[in-house]
C-alpha cells in the first residue's frame, strides 16, 4: 500500500510537471494529500480502538 501510494504521488508530480510546467504544486499537493490521507486513517483507527 505504501509503495502504491508513493508511485501514485510520483505520477501526480510528473503529470503536473509536464502539463503545467510546475512541479512544486504537484509536490505540495502530494504532501498535503498524504497528510490528509494519514490523518483520516489515524482518526478511523482511533475510533475503532475506542468504540470497537
Amino acid at each position: 500500500m505504501a509503495t502504491y501510494s508513493l508511485l501514485l504521488g510520483i505520477l501526480v508530480i510528473i503529470i503536473s510537471w509536464k502539463l503545467y510546467n510546475d512541479w512544486a504544486s504537484g509536490l505540495v499537493g502530494f504532501i498535503y494529500g498524504g497528510i490528509l490521507f494519514w490523518s483520516i486513517k489515524l482518526l478511523v483507527e482511533l475510533i475503532k480502538t475506542l468504540f470497537g
